[in-house]
């Protein structure tokens, strides 16, 4: 039998749990280290070639975003999203051009980053999974050109030509012809659930698959989701309930999380079920959120987390609502792409549960009007 992802994942769960001091020293020496990795990857002659042309601030990004990504999956120690996330990362990046060949060379200096800013004993567990990286590069480079990884949740085919026309329309940047669309379907089904669920949501996946595979440019990803910003804007406004406001909800996405779509679509559904609503956006610092906690004083905190980067950002804050001794009975839920890798990812998250889409969270907020 040849190769598989679930064998790569059975191969990662092996690896052994970091010590809570090496992570924190990891996450705490991460800003060295990732000008230690940017400096000896420019000085390569080769550089400009192994990046595809990219300008070289793509590669420093990626740096960054890969020292969250391992503070998630060591904080975590969930080795299957580490197994499941790396030939994702490896497709998207050489449709972007780079080369497989890069990833061995940044992590070999991401190796050495981590022996020159830590403790030996420190710098050996964390290698330890660097080295295990580095020994799957065939393997990654394998199933990463022979698997689509953009997959997404099957859609209901009554909606499939409605939802290919409104991602056409995306995709011209046409925004006025996103709102009449829009109009005609909320009517339509007389359900904004059915709207967001069957059309909002699988194009957007859409469109994120698009910009992975080098079909669309970031500036075509950012217009649709800007239009789409304002169809939300458009249709959230219909039909808000008029019953009266028992229950509230804080919704927003975690702290260096751009990716707001899903968290305002759950702040409607939401205000469209009758609870009060503060919907604080993209990207909330964990200070601020808290602030918020204690001065709205809300039953339920949604929380979105699209990339896998960001994982330990959300445990981190998490971690500080639940230490706070007036927030305790606060119900959290994490929602988000970021979950979709591993089934029980939310649960090393600190999180009371998860909900997949809106109508998952729907039926766990349905516990509160029985309350």
């Amino acid at each position: 039998m040849g190769l598989t992802l679930d064998s790569l994942v059975t191969h990662a769960q092996q690896l052994p749990q970091i010590p809570v001091a090496a992570i924190s020293a990891y996450h705490q020496h991460t800003p060295a280290m990732c000008a230690a990795v940017d400096a000896a990857l420019s000085r390569r002659e080769d550089i400009n070639t192994l990046v595809g042309n990219n300008p070289l601030q793509v590669m420093y990004d990626n740096h960054k975003h890969h020292a969250a990504f391992m503070s998630s999956v060591f904080s975590t120690a969930n080795y299957e999203l580490l197994a499941r996330t790396l030939p994702w990362v490896y497709q998207v990046y050489s449709n972007k051009k780079f080369l497989f060949d890069y990833f061995p060379y940044e992590l070999e200096a991401w190796i050495d980053a981590v022996r020159s800013n830590l403790t030996p004993e420190a710098a050996e567990n964390i290698c330890t999974v660097y080295r295990w990286m580095l020994s799957r590069h065939e393997d990654l480079v394998t199933l990463a050109s022979g698997t689509d990884y953009s997959t997404q949740p099957p859609l209901d085919p009554q909606w499939l030509t409605q939802k290919n026309n409104f991602l056409n329309v995306l995709l011209e940047g046409d925004h006025r012809e996103a709102v009449r669309l829009s109009e005609i379907m909320v009517r339509s089904s007389g359900d904004l659930e059915d709207f967001y669920l069957n059309i909002v949501q699988p194009c957007m996946y859409e469109i994120g698959i698009l910009w992975e595979r080098g079909f669309i440019s970031v500036a075509q990803e950012h217009l649709a989701s800007s239009i789409v910003s304002r169809v939300l804007a458009g249709v959230s406004m219909v039909d808000i309930s008029t019953e009266p406001l028992k229950n509230r909800a804080v919704i927003t996405a975690a702290p260096d999380e751009f990716h707001e779509t899903g968290a305002w679509m759950v702040s409607d559904m939401l205000e469209h079920d009758g609870w009060q609503v503060r919907y604080l956006g993209a990207n909330t610092p964990a200070e601020d959120l808290i602030q918020m906690l204690k001065s709205f004083h809300p039953h339920l905190l949604a929380l979105s987390v699209t990339m896998p980067f960001n994982l330990y950002k959300a445990q981190e804050v998490i971690r500080s609502i639940k230490s706070e001794s007036g927030l305790k009975d606060i119900y959290i839920v994490v929602g988000g792409n970021a979950f979709s890798q591993s089934k029980d990812l939310w649960r090393t998250t600190g999180a009371d549960a998860w909900a997949a889409n809106i109508h998952d969270l729907r039926n766990i907020t349905a516990r509160f009007d029985r309350a």
